[in-house]
Parts: C-alpha cells; structure tokens; sequence
C-alpha cells in the first residue's frame, strides 16, 4: 500500500546525479550501476551467454568422459 502512494521515480534525475558522483568517486559501483538506464539487459543478456557457455561446456566435457 505505501508504495502505490510513493511518487514515480525520475530517471533522467537519478542518472544526472549518478554522474555527478562518478566524477567525483569514478570507482563508485552504485553510481556506476544507476547511471546506465540499459543495465538490466545487459544483466540478462550476461546470464543468457552464460548459460549458453555452461551448456557447451556441459557438452563438451560429457563427450570426452561420458
């Protein structure tokens, strides 16, 4: 309940100050993480290549002792 009574977060503003941060504190992970808008997918994408990766992997080592 209290979060639908939460005003919608400003994205554009948050990135603004993430970058504000990052040139004071380059190596700051959080300022690091919010400031790029596409960072979910390029999770996603990561967990699917690597996924991907383990699967030959996987394969790979079942062919030479399996």
């Amino acid at each position: 309940m209290a979060s639908a009574k939460m005003p919608p977060v400003n994205y554009e503003r948050v990135k603004d100050y993430s970058l504000k941060v990052l040139e004071r504190q380059a190596d700051n992970v959080k300022a690091l993480y919010r400031a790029d808008a596409n960072v979910k997918r390029y999770l996603q994408l990561t967990k699917s290549q690597l996924s991907i990766y383990l699967q030959k992997e996987k394969q790979l080592y079942m062919g030479m002792f399996g």
